[in-house]
């Protein structure tokens, strides 16, 4: 498999052990999100270790196959690429928030005048104006 930093080694440990790798992380996390609600008498900070203790396992697991790494290598390129953005500056920000708020404001005036004419129009017509 290739990516824009080049290619990912892909042993041929076979797809089934591919699965079982996942499916292992997939249980592990989820053992230790039961096990933080079940063990509910225990303390705070002992349930959290284990939490994040049984996440870090499954993510090293996760890591190890090749879903992990190609996922690992995607984060790098998005990395890359967002370092190539050119934000805008302070006063781009500031100019294109008034010049929007600025038209927000003549948009409904417009509309409000526009409303009101109608308004006078059709009570003019159905002999209600005064």
């Amino acid at each position: 498999m290739t990516t824009q930093n080049g290619p990912i080694e892909v042993r041929s440990g076979g797809a089934l052990s591919e699965r079982v790798k996942l499916v292992l992380a997939a249980l592990i996390a989820l053992a230790g999100m039961v096990g933080y609600y079940y063990f509910n008498r225990v303390s705070e900070g002992i349930r959290i270790a284990g939490l994040l203790g049984a996440f870090a396992l499954a993510l090293g697991l996760l890591a190890m196959s090749v879903s992990g790494r190609i996922f690992g290598r995607f984060i790098q390129d998005a990395r890359v690429e967002l370092r190539k953005v050119i934000w805008a500056t302070r006063k781009e920000v500031t100019d294109t928030t008034l010049f929007v708020l600025v038209m927000v404001i003549v948009l409904a005036l417009l509309l409000w005048v526009i409303d009101m004419g109608l308004d006078f129009g059709i009570k003019l017509l159905t002999g209600r104006a005064g």
